[in-house]
């Protein structure tokens, strides 16, 4: 049950699936209740915890959509030193060349081999 959502970077609560939610958990405690004051307690009850699943839904969205972006400008700038590395480099074939030269080296580098491969990918496209 969805109780709030991102919208256009904004959380919106959704207060029918809140209260759908609190009835749903305190039906029992409804049921047992006799008074009408008993049964406002028990609902002011479960409403809270509804209204506390639902701001810890809000906050899970919020710290989601930021790694997001996050994320999103770190692609944006490897892409950009990917284009950069290729432009340096000029051709796919002297792209290639280095790769072969950086497998062949003594003290074998990962990362650049990866930067290289993406340069290469660039050219490519």
């Amino acid at each position: 049950m969805c109780l709030a959502t991102l919208s256009a970077g904004r959380v919106v609560f959704h207060r029918a699936a809140i209260m759908r939610r609190a009835h749903t958990e305190g039906r029992f405690a409804f049921a047992i209740c006799r008074t009408v004051a008993a049964r406002r307690l028990q609902l002011s009850h479960w409403l809270r915890k509804a209204w506390l699943a639902a701001k810890a839904e809000a906050s899970d969205l919020m710290r989601r959509a930021e790694r997001d972006a996050i994320v999103r400008r770190d692609l944006a700038a490897r892409a950009a030193a990917a284009v950069a590395l290729a432009a340096s480099y000029g051709t796919a074939e002297a792209i290639r060349q280095e790769i072969e030269a950086e497998n062949y080296r003594q003290h074998f580098n990962a990362a650049r081999i990866a930067d290289l491969r993406a340069a290469l990918a660039t050219v490519r496209a």
